[in-house]
């Protein structure tokens, strides 16, 4: 896939990685490090991971080649081309795969867990924080600033997806086609991403080239099929609801925005859209991947048990694809039909993405100055090219300082 995750500016950071010669790149796998260091380096990494994909990646580039030498660049931009393939975050796979590559299953499985752990239990915590005093006026003013800040961030990663994906006037078409029938006729969000991906391959690749494989496909949606629900319990659905959303988010965090939009808050009620954003506001001022806001929905919906089951589920297909993927690497980069389906799925992300941000917009933008908040953050990001972890932490300082001045006023 080439447009997920903020991919216009991972593209940047691997043509900043490519662009002047290191003397790792002699070493095809870098220097091999003890188990010892593994699992302090990524819980360190855990702790300060903040700011989104593309600061992510940049960090781990930073200290895996340039500082410890773990890898040469050409090996990270590899492993990084392979992850853009892959739904969900691929900051976590990337730290699952080098820790696959250096301490094989159980490195690949340290180094995932201990990516997510600290803001995982950040964020059950900020849950329970919120449950508890949520309606506290302090809790509401700081959020004041930070929801429409979040929106603005939204806005402004849609527009790096939609640059993107972009590439030609189909795929355009798809995006547009994407936003209508899931905004104005009301089709499921998961047949129009299979629907614009079946296209994008069918003009592609041509007819029979698409007959020949097509059995494959339907076999293996239908093979999803049997993962359906077989019970009503809450945890259940939790469980299904999450496993699906990390399985097949093409486009990353944002995507996940719209499985959890649609199931626990238009299918479930577990939340509203109100909460929902405060959910992803609060995963800003966490570390650890984007996606973490499933967590904060988990407990909502079914409190600690919901929360960890919702983690769990999320990211368990990411260990499960790189787990797996590590052996097929360059036959599936380099195979046109998965990459004409997936060009296409990612175009339609961008649309239905779009229509779950209008759903958010009445609980962010309720007044003049909250509009403006979001502007500005968009502008900040889209335009003066700001990094995302700033902005966000400037939101987030700002919500303080604002309630705080409402508290004393």
């Amino acid at each position: 896939m080439h447009c997920t995750h903020f991919c216009s500016g991972v593209k940047a950071v691997l043509v900043m990685i490519t662009t002047d010669q290191d003397p790792t790149d002699s070493l095809p796998d870098g220097r091999m490090p003890s188990w010892r260091e593994v699992f302090l380096y990524f819980l360190f990494l855990g702790f300060v991971n903040i700011g989104g994909p593309v600061a992510q990646i940049t960090m781990m580039f930073n200290h895996m080649v340039e500082k410890r030498q773990w890898l040469s660049k050409d090996r990270f931009v590899k492993i990084m081309a392979f992850c853009h393939m892959l739904p969900g975050p691929e900051a976590l796979q990337l730290a699952i795969y080098v820790g696959y590559l250096k301490r094989k299953l159980w490195g690949g499985i340290l180094a995932g867990l201990t990516f997510i752990l600290p803001g995982a239990i950040a964020m059950i915590i900020l849950s329970w924080l919120y449950v508890k005093y949520g309606q506290l006026p302090q809790v509401n003013n700081a959020l004041y600033v930070l929801k429409p800040a979040v929106l603005g961030i939204i806005a402004a990663g849609i527009i790096k997806l939609g640059r993107a994906a972009i590439r030609n006037f189909l795929l355009a078409a798809l995006l547009v086609g994407a936003f209508v029938g899931m905004r104005f006729a009301g089709i499921n969000f998961l047949l129009i991403l299979l629907i614009a991906g079946l296209l994008n391959l069918l003009i592609e690749q041509g007819w029979p080239l698409l007959k020949k494989t097509a059995p494959t496909l339907p076999a293996a949606i239908g093979g999803l099929g049997l993962l359906l629900p077989f019970g009503d319990s809450r945890l259940f659905q939790i469980a299904w609801l999450f496993f699906k959303t990390g399985l097949l988010s093409f486009g990353g965090a944002y995507a996940s925005l719209v499985f959890v939009d649609r199931g626990a808050v238009a299918q479930y009620h577990w939340l509203s859209h109100g909460q929902l954003l405060d959910g992803v506001a609060l995963s800003v001022a966490t570390p650890g991947p984007f996606m973490l806001f499933t967590t904060f929905v988990g407990y909502l919906a079914g409190g600690v048990t919901g929360a960890v089951l919702a983690t769990f589920f999320v990211f368990l297909p990411s260990f499960f694809f790189v787990m797996v993927g590590v052996h097929y690497i360059e036959r599936v980069r380099d195979n046109h039909m998965i990459q004409a389906f997936l060009a296409g799925v990612s175009a339609a992300v961008v649309g239905v993405i779009a229509v779950v941000s209008l759903d958010l917009i009445p609980e962010a933008l309720i007044d003049w100055p909250t509009v403006g908040i979001a502007v500005v953050c968009f502008l900040l990001i889209a335009f003066l090219k700001r990094d995302v972890a700033l902005v966000a932490i400037g939101a987030m300082l700002s919500g303080v300082i604002y309630s705080s001045i409402r508290a004393f006023a």
